[in-house]
């Protein structure tokens, strides 16, 4: 990394961190990783390291600033347009409510495309079976959505299930009003929760997506 100018690319780097935890705490087998972390920030040299994964370790956060040159990105769904790609290749592209049907599923591209096919094989139109704001979770879907559930904590759990139950965003003085746990406990459950991009944040305000209060409320 110091003598040539190289990519790096770490996929899946969830892997590396125990389920059933706050978000980033390493394996017992996987701990080395950490000093591996920083010394790549600690030292000087001309390459990119790219983590890719559904949490990032702990100290990444912490190192994000101005000043250093270690950045973050939450991706987000796909356009409009990137999106009416998806359903023109399962043959939806001209459905009456194909931007309502992006939007109910955030422009995931993923989720899309497993609707989509459900859509496709069963033969119905996607009118009839979106009808009233209807979330259709896929086997597929749901498959995702429970590794994604099954790697959180308790406490996660908790604050994810009492999310699902509400129908506005909820700022945290409501949420510890209801969870009857610890403010201490309930801001690392959100922290942990936002971390894996389960929540949704609106200024001061945590939602969950749609799809994944489905999910939970089929529970």
């Amino acid at each position: 990394m110091q003598n040539h100018r190289c990519l790096i690319v770490l996929d899946d780097v969830h892997n590396l961190f125990c389920s059933c935890e706050l978000a980033g705490k390493y394996k017992p087998d996987y701990e080395e990783y950490r000093s591996l972390f920083k010394q790549i920030e600690k030292l000087s040299h001309q390459s990119c390291f790219l983590l890719v994964g559904w949490e990032p370790p702990k100290e990444v956060p912490q190192l994000t600033s101005e000043n250093t040159p270690i950045r973050t990105l939450q991706l987000t769904g796909l356009d409009a347009a990137a999106a009416w790609e998806i359903l023109r290749d399962k043959g939806l592209a001209d459905i009456d409510n194909c931007e309502a049907l992006i939007h109910r599923y955030q422009g995931n591209p993923f989720w899309l495309k497993s609707v989509a096919t459900l859509i496709q094989e069963l033969g119905i139109g996607a009118a009839e079976l979106l009808i009233d704001d209807t979330i259709l979770l896929p086997e597929d879907l749901k498959d995702v959505l429970h590794e994604q559930f099954d790697r959180t904590s308790e406490l996660e759990k908790q604050v994810l299930s009492l999310l699902a139950t509400e129908n506005q965003p909820v700022n945290f003085a409501k949420l510890l009003q209801n969870a009857q746990i610890s403010s201490s406990d309930l801001l690392n459950a959100l922290q942990s929760l936002s971390r894996r991009c389960l929540i949704e944040k609106q200024e001061s305000l945590y939602s969950l997506p749609p799809v994944l209060k489905q999910y939970i409320k089929g529970l």
